[in-house]
């Protein structure tokens, strides 16, 4: 089952200049409150829509604790409706199924989300969301993530964008993170 969401993702993420969507790669600083170690997490998200009526995506994960055990990888794939706009929000919300891939401790996981922008002034927006996920099986008890998400962004052209973002992950590992990204519109 790994190999195959492996798969899904990696051709969905490579067929991006090829298709219309939303690419964005992301830094992530974690470990920043109460003295955790700190990890370097990069995230790679992919976005589309099917006829204006179905959003799509893929995402993929890496994250290493410095200097510090095993390297940790999550892949998911992402589905849910086209909403429309509300009040100059742009909302996404999103069922997921993704595998964890670190050595020692692989499982498979469900989750659901919702994210939402708003254009604020010129180039500057701001977004904010939130998501759950938690493990099946055995995994369903030693995973479960609640993550609370709001940043800002800046447009540097109608198709560029960088961004700000602060995480706030509660559940089997708490932790902060702060990201910057860059996202391309196709």
């Amino acid at each position: 089952m790994k190999y195959t969401l492996i798969a899904l993702a990696a051709a969905s993420l490579m067929s991006t200049a090829a298709n219309a969507g939303t690419l964005t790669g992301e830094v992530r600083l974690g470990g920043v409150a109460k003295g955790q170690a700190s990890s370097t997490e990069y995230d790679v998200q992919y976005w589309n829509n099917i006829a204006g009526l179905v959003t799509y995506g893929a995402e993929l994960q890496t994250k290493q604790a410095d200097n510090a055990g095993a390297l940790g990888s999550k892949v998911s794939l992402k589905l849910g409706p086209v909403l429309p706009e509300v009040a100059g929000f742009h909302t996404t919300a999103y069922g997921e199924f993704g595998q964890n891939l670190k050595q020692g401790n692989n499982y498979e996981f469900w989750g659901a989300g919702v994210k939402a922008g708003r254009d604020l002034y010129g180039p500057v927006s701001v977004n904010v969301g939130y998501r759950h996920r938690e493990g099946f099986g055995r995994a369903a008890r030693t995973f479960v993530e609640n993550r609370l998400a709001g940043g800002l962004g800046y447009a540097l052209s109608d198709s560029t964008s960088l961004g700000a973002t602060y995480f706030r992950t509660e559940g089997t590992v708490r932790d902060d993170q702060v990201a910057l990204s860059v996202t391309k519109k196709f």
